[in-house]
């Protein structure tokens, strides 16, 4: 395993110290690193990393644009969202926008390592403080109350998830949406990242708990 990881932070003391903890493991190599989103989505795009640690809160351009502009620009890096913000939306708007991860700088070394290695796999991974957020938000709306927070998923997200729940394959939602079937693969993609289930039976079964079909 070599995951190669672009740190884009303004803090150097932060970019040293998030170096420091991962190069540890030999597994993980550090390729680059910003201190500013200008520069970190030209070495996105120059070196083409891995994994983006990204933090949201920089001078100029700020961490949502960066993250929105790397599902583009470097469409196979993994973005792990790592901020010092405790908050709800940022959470909730950082996992809208593609983010694969979202930690806070209260972290541990370890925390970091894993969730790196987690989000080179595939998966999700939420720090535990924040993922409170999101089942606090899902109970609101179990109950019917307005929610302080956007929702997880788009509205057109919604509606191929409804789909796939009603058992319609790509092609299918394709046609009844008159939008290509590779446009519904990567919502679907998308869809996966954010809720970070893979099969579509747990899709159907996320899509019946929250009310979706």
């Amino acid at each position: 395993m070599n995951i190669r990881i672009l740190l884009i932070d303004d803090f150097p003391l932060i970019r040293e110290g998030f170096a420091a903890a991962l190069e540890a493991d030999p597994g993980l190599t550090i390729v680059g690193q910003a201190d500013n989103g200008e520069d970190g989505l030209r070495l996105a795009r120059e070196l083409q990393p891995d994994v983006v640690i990204l933090d949201l809160r920089m001078p100029e351009m700020g961490g949502m644009t960066v993250l929105e502009r790397l599902r583009s620009e470097s469409p196979e890096s993994k973005v792990l969202v790592v901020t010092a913000t405790e908050k709800a939306q940022p959470l909730l708007d950082a996992v809208a926008a593609g983010a694969a991860g979202y930690l806070t700088k209260r972290s541990t070394r370890e925390e970091l390592r894993q969730a790196v290695i987690t989000v080179y796999g595939g998966g999700s991974v939420i720090s535990p403080m924040l993922a409170g957020h999101l089942l606090k938000e899902y109970s609101r709306a179990s109950r019917g109350e307005a929610s302080n927070v956007r929702p997880l998923l788009g509205e057109r997200e919604h509606e191929i998830l409804r789909l796939v729940a009603s058992g319609c394959t790509d092609k299918e939602i394709a046609e009844q949406l008159y939008i290509s079937p590779r446009t519904v693969q990567n919502h679907l993609t998308r869809i996966r990242e954010k809720t970070g289930l893979r099969r579509r039976a747990e899709l159907t079964r996320w899509a019946m708990e929250h009310a979706l079909t």
